[in-house]
Protein backbone atom coordinates (compact mmCIF):
# COMPACT_ATOMS: atom_id res chain seq x y z
CA UNK A 1 0.00 0.00 0.00
CA UNK A 2 1.54 2.97 -1.28
CA UNK A 3 1.20 6.60 1.50
CA UNK A 4 -1.07 9.25 -0.12
CA UNK A 5 1.34 11.85 -1.52
CA UNK A 6 1.87 15.06 0.96
CA UNK A 7 -0.60 17.91 0.45
CA UNK A 8 0.56 20.92 -0.01
CA UNK A 9 0.13 23.77 2.67
CA UNK A 10 -2.76 26.25 2.00
CA UNK A 11 -0.31 29.43 0.27
CA UNK A 12 -2.01 31.68 3.00
CA UNK A 13 -0.23 28.77 5.36
CA UNK A 14 2.82 30.42 3.85
CA UNK A 15 3.02 33.81 5.07
CA UNK A 16 1.65 32.70 8.27
CA UNK A 17 4.63 31.16 9.19
CA UNK A 18 6.88 34.10 8.13
CA UNK A 19 9.85 31.57 7.12
CA UNK A 20 9.64 28.56 4.84
CA UNK A 21 11.81 26.01 4.20
CA UNK A 22 13.32 25.54 0.70
CA UNK A 23 11.68 22.60 0.02
CA UNK A 24 8.36 23.94 0.44
CA UNK A 25 8.70 25.89 -2.89
CA UNK A 26 7.82 22.82 -4.87
CA UNK A 27 4.97 22.01 -2.84
CA UNK A 28 2.96 25.32 -5.25
CA UNK A 29 2.67 26.52 -8.81
CA UNK A 30 5.79 29.29 -9.06
CA UNK A 31 5.28 31.96 -11.04
CA UNK A 32 8.50 32.98 -12.31
CA UNK A 33 10.23 35.91 -14.52
CA UNK A 34 10.98 34.65 -17.85
CA UNK A 35 14.09 32.28 -18.84
CA UNK A 36 17.51 34.01 -19.23
CA UNK A 37 16.73 37.18 -16.68
CA UNK A 38 18.59 37.52 -14.00
CA UNK A 39 15.79 37.30 -11.23
CA UNK A 40 15.01 33.90 -13.12
CA UNK A 41 19.06 32.73 -13.04
CA UNK A 42 19.29 33.28 -9.48
CA UNK A 43 16.02 31.68 -8.49
CA UNK A 44 16.75 28.53 -10.69
CA UNK A 45 20.29 28.39 -9.11
CA UNK A 46 18.97 28.77 -6.06
CA UNK A 47 16.49 25.93 -6.39
CA UNK A 48 19.27 23.48 -8.02
CA UNK A 49 21.23 23.86 -4.82
CA UNK A 50 18.11 23.21 -2.67
CA UNK A 51 17.16 20.39 -4.70
CA UNK A 52 13.60 21.70 -5.05
CA UNK A 53 12.03 20.85 -8.03
CA UNK A 54 10.08 23.29 -9.44
CA UNK A 55 6.45 23.46 -11.07
CA UNK A 56 6.38 26.59 -13.04
CA UNK A 57 3.00 26.93 -13.63
CA UNK A 58 3.68 30.80 -15.53
CA UNK A 59 6.35 33.23 -16.68
CA UNK A 60 6.56 36.71 -17.80
CA UNK A 61 8.95 39.35 -18.02
CA UNK A 62 6.56 41.83 -16.21
CA UNK A 63 6.34 41.88 -12.60
CA UNK A 64 3.28 43.93 -12.36
CA UNK A 65 1.88 40.46 -14.12
CA UNK A 66 3.29 38.19 -11.73
CA UNK A 67 1.83 40.11 -8.37
CA UNK A 68 -1.60 39.94 -10.52
CA UNK A 69 -1.19 35.86 -11.26
CA UNK A 70 -0.24 36.08 -7.25
CA UNK A 71 -3.03 37.64 -6.33
CA UNK A 72 -5.28 35.62 -8.30
CA UNK A 73 -4.40 32.57 -6.65
CA UNK A 74 -2.23 31.15 -9.68
CA UNK A 75 0.33 30.44 -7.60
CA UNK A 76 3.45 31.93 -5.36
CA UNK A 77 6.69 33.52 -6.75
CA UNK A 78 10.25 34.62 -5.60
CA UNK A 79 10.49 38.43 -5.43
CA UNK A 80 12.09 41.21 -3.58
CA UNK A 81 10.46 42.52 -0.87
CA UNK A 82 10.62 46.28 -2.28
CA UNK A 83 8.42 45.08 -5.70
CA UNK A 84 5.57 44.40 -3.30
CA UNK A 85 6.05 47.17 -0.58
CA UNK A 86 2.66 48.79 -1.94
CA UNK A 87 1.01 45.63 -1.98
CA UNK A 88 1.73 44.60 1.66
CA UNK A 89 0.34 48.17 2.62
CA UNK A 90 -2.63 47.51 1.11
CA UNK A 91 -2.92 43.85 2.08
CA UNK A 92 -3.43 42.43 -1.15
CA UNK A 93 -0.20 40.23 -0.64
CA UNK A 94 1.83 38.42 2.26
CA UNK A 95 5.20 37.13 2.45
CA UNK A 96 7.38 34.91 3.89
CA UNK A 97 11.05 34.71 4.05
CA UNK A 98 12.99 31.43 2.29
CA UNK A 99 14.50 30.34 5.90
CA UNK A 100 17.97 30.72 6.10
CA UNK A 101 18.61 32.38 2.51
CA UNK A 102 19.26 35.24 0.64
CA UNK A 103 19.15 35.52 -3.11
CA UNK A 104 21.52 37.53 -5.09
CA UNK A 105 21.34 38.92 -8.60
CA UNK A 106 23.54 40.89 -11.03
CA UNK A 107 21.60 44.20 -11.41
CA UNK A 108 23.17 47.36 -13.39
CA UNK A 109 23.18 50.65 -12.98
CA UNK A 110 21.99 52.73 -16.90
CA UNK A 111 22.06 56.43 -17.30
CA UNK A 112 21.98 58.28 -20.71
CA UNK A 113 25.96 58.79 -21.98
CA UNK A 114 26.63 62.47 -22.39
CA UNK A 115 29.44 65.06 -21.92
CA UNK A 116 27.51 66.36 -19.09
CA UNK A 117 26.83 64.41 -16.22
CA UNK A 118 24.83 66.12 -12.96
CA UNK A 119 26.93 65.90 -9.89
CA UNK A 120 24.48 63.49 -7.97
CA UNK A 121 24.55 60.80 -10.91
CA UNK A 122 28.53 61.42 -10.98
CA UNK A 123 28.33 60.45 -6.85
CA UNK A 124 25.95 57.91 -6.93
CA UNK A 125 28.46 56.02 -9.40
CA UNK A 126 31.34 56.39 -6.80
CA UNK A 127 29.68 55.05 -4.31
CA UNK A 128 28.92 52.05 -6.15
CA UNK A 129 32.72 52.06 -7.36
CA UNK A 130 33.27 51.75 -3.67
CA UNK A 131 30.67 49.26 -3.10
CA UNK A 132 31.10 46.90 -5.32
CA UNK A 133 33.83 44.69 -3.97
CA UNK A 134 31.14 44.27 -1.36
CA UNK A 135 28.48 42.52 -3.54
CA UNK A 136 30.78 41.03 -6.58
CA UNK A 137 31.81 37.38 -5.52
CA UNK A 138 35.07 36.44 -6.56
CA UNK A 139 35.84 35.01 -9.78
CA UNK A 140 36.31 31.51 -10.03
CA UNK A 141 39.73 30.00 -10.18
Amino acid sequence: MQAAPEKPAHVGDLAREGTVEPQELGRHPLILYEPGSNTREAVEKFLREENVAADVAMETENVEIIKAMVASGIGITVISLAAITRELRQKRLAFARIRGHKLYRETGWVYLRSDYVPRSIREMLRVFDLMREEFVPPAPR
